[in-house]
């Protein structure tokens, strides 16, 4: 899935394989950190299968799930590019599969080869972009279509959402009243169905439609 979507596929083939030629593969169980707020940072990281929540301290001692992330997805470059640690915390959802390039590997690759810093600032750039997008959502568009545009994003290819309505109340950041709404209609209109654990979506087209509602 790197190779075919996502920042990673999107980049100059040799520069592919000089990152390759430092990452190694790595299973996750399912619960497992690939780091937490406060880390000092460890490498960036590449989801080849599975999935990743992508949690932010809301106080000390509460976390909130900003975002599900499918394959294709890169995370763990801005704290080790500018030498702070982590501002977030990353965890396998379920049993995930991801490619890692180590902090220090890829720190003195970088010093020998400082051209490629640009690569890393295009996904830096890509994943601004989507929090600016997601955050413009939240200001300007009604719930119902906020709400299609993230089961849109958090869709698997075969139309499964893989997240509670708990997950999905929470990620995006609706009241109870409006996402109950929300996702009541999208069920009468048999756009969308409950499944054990997750969303089945019906008709992709008629989802569509509602994200674009204004």
């Amino acid at each position: 899935m790197l190779a075919v979507t996502g920042w990673f596929s999107e980049q100059p083939e040799d520069f592919r394989e000089r990152m390759l030629a430092l990452a190694n593969w790595r299973t996750y169980r399912a619960g497992e950190d690939l780091y937490e707020v406060g880390d000092e940072p460890n490498g960036v990281f590449g989801l080849e299968n599975g999935e990743l929540d992508i949690a932010v301290p809301l106080s000390d001692d509460e976390m909130v799930v900003l975002h599900r992330a499918q394959p294709g997805f890169w995370i763990g470059d801005s704290a080790l590019l500018a030498e702070t640690k982590r501002g977030l915390s990353v965890v396998a959802r379920v049993e995930s599969l991801v490619l890692s390039i180590p902090a220090r590997p890829l720190l003195r690759h970088l010093s020998e080869r400082p051209e490629d810093i640009v690569y890393f600032y295009r996904l830096n750039h890509a994943k601004i972009m989507l929090t600016l997008k997601v955050l413009v959502e939240t200001v300007a568009l009604p719930p119902r279509s906020r709400f299609a545009r993230m089961l849109l994003r958090l869709a698997t290819k075969d139309g499964r959402v893989n997240a509670t309505q708990t997950e999905l109340g929470a990620m995006a950041g609706m009241s109870r009243a409006a996402f109950r709404r929300s996702f009541a209609e999208l069920i009468e209109a048999r756009i969308v169905r409950t499944e054990y654990g997750g969303i089945r979506i019906l008709d992709r087209r008629a989802l569509e439609d509602e994200a674009e509602r204004q």
